[in-house]
């Protein structure tokens, strides 16, 4: 792992390239979980990925963080400060398969934690962002969180209803 993210932070932008999906690939093809060092690692390198001008650097980026959350459990949650309002920026990005893997980014991370805590900590960036787009994306991640989750976890509802 620590190859693809030497690969990640790379100058070139074709090697970054290479370095996302070299990451994307380890961790979809992984079974044992993550240590909390090679999540903090992956995180900060990611971070960094995403705000890269380059759009498949950053769908790759989060495609990888998709594919981490399932693997790291609680270490993650640590990272949630960061994480969050960085995703919930790419959701205004121009292109939309960005768009789609931030939103689907958003709700693996309310799978592996709880909707209600994501849907709080992403909405007070994204409910007042200054780009429609933000505000559009994340009122479908919303949607689909209300439909995936309204019978597991009803407080939802309870933080989505002021905002909106």
């Amino acid at each position: 792992m620590e190859e693809a993210l030497d690969l990640a932070r790379a100058k070139d932008t074709k090697e970054r390239m290479a370095g996302v999906e070299r990451l994307h690939q380890l961790l979809e093809s992984s079974r044992k979980a993550l240590s909390t060092s090679e999540v903090t690692s992956l995180v900060d390198v990611c971070l960094d990925l995403l705000r890269d001008n380059n759009f498949r650097v950053s769908q790759g980026a989060l495609q990888a963080l998709a594919s981490a959350a399932v693997l790291s459990g609680e270490h993650l949650k640590l990272h949630f400060n960061a994480l969050v309002p960085a995703v919930v920026e790419r959701l205004g990005d121009a292109k939309q398969p960005v768009r789609d893997a931030a939103r689907r980014l958003l709700l693996t991370l309310m799978e592996v934690s709880s909707p209600t805590i994501i849907v709080e900590r992403a909405g007070t960036y994204a409910w007042t962002h200054k780009s429609w787009r933000v505000r559009e994306e994340f009122a479908r991640t919303v949607a689909a969180a209300t439909s995936l989750f309204s019978s597991t976890e009803l407080p939802l509802q309870r933080a989505i209803l002021p905002p909106v």
